[in-house]
């Protein structure tokens, strides 16, 4: 299936699209920070090993997301302000 691109959504569906990239990063949240902890405790029993690399190998994952969110953030500002403009024009004439 391939994804719609963000100027051919709707409002509608970019703010579903929006609360679906901000589900997505709190779990990438909570994953890190668990996967911090596991490197954490492994590191101080057993020294340096491959659960130590595991935040930074996600890393590109989590900051793909939060860019994701960020567009889908920035179209819905570009929408909403020409709407309030166009309504606003309208009210002038």
């Amino acid at each position: 299936m391939q994804k719609k691109i963000l100027s051919d959504q709707s409002l509608e569906e970019l703010k579903r699209t929006e609360k679906k990239y901000k589900s997505i990063i709190k779990f990438h949240i909570i994953s890190f920070i668990i996967l911090i902890g596991i490197a954490v405790y492994m590191t101080l029993e057993n020294d340096i090993s491959m659960y130590t690399a595991l935040p930074l190998l996600f890393t590109p994952i989590y900051i793909y997301s939060l860019l994701n969110l960020k567009k889908v953030k920035d179209e819905i500002r570009v929408r909403t302000a020409h709407i309030f403009l166009q309504k606003r024009m309208q009210e002038g004439k």
